[in-house]
């Protein structure tokens, strides 16, 4: 269904914030197999997941099946930034912007097509950037979660609840989330 978007070689690349933040405002879940799957017979170089550390059990898990099962970590602790106005509440922080456009332009030479998990408009430069160097990009989102930037920079913008048949994950333990670890 989605491999017609893609060109030679794909690097997958997952915002796992932004990725969990959209997939539960559409109230389920996804199942990381069946998602690994949707780019099995392709040409994939790589699947990279960009994700909060919080050191627990579950999520320790979770990151063990994730690696087991074929997918690239890269991981930071949680910034928390605690204002001057307290009243306001601690600032939670652990953006990959940076390390993922760095991570493309690293990889650049290892693959053709970006499929971007993210609707972050940050990354509309990297965009430009990959376009400039023949190379395209498809970017997964949702309409709520995605910038109108990103979908002008795309070669290709797939609303995410259009691949929830192939990738949600019921009711089993098979493939846990990020947002629960469990």
């Amino acid at each position: 269904m989605i491999s017609k978007y893609f060109k030679g070689k794909i690097l997958v690349v997952i915002d796992a914030a932004n990725l969990e933040s959209s997939v539960k405002s559409l109230g389920w879940w996804i199942d990381y197999l069946k998602l690994r799957d949707l780019f099995k017979n392709e040409s994939l170089v790589e699947i990279r997941d960009y994700c909060v550390r919080h050191n627990t059990d579950n999520q320790d898990k979770f990151f063990s099946f994730l690696k087991n099962n074929g997918f690239t970590l890269i991981t930071k602790p949680l910034k928390i930034i605690k204002p001057e106005d307290i009243s306001r509440g601690d600032i939670r922080k652990a953006n990959f912007d940076v390390e993922i456009a760095v991570d493309a332009m690293e990889m650049i030479d290892s693959f053709d097509t970006l499929v971007l998990f993210s609707g972050d408009s940050d990354f509309d430069y990297l965009l430009k950037k990959l376009r400039s160097q023949n190379k395209s990009s498809v970017v997964i989102s949702t309409k709520y979660h995605i910038s109108k930037e990103l979908i002008e920079s795309s070669d290709k913008y797939i609303d995410l609840k259009r691949l929830k048949h192939l990738i949600e994950r019921r009711r089993q333990k098979n493939s846990p989330s990020f947002a629960t670890g469990s």
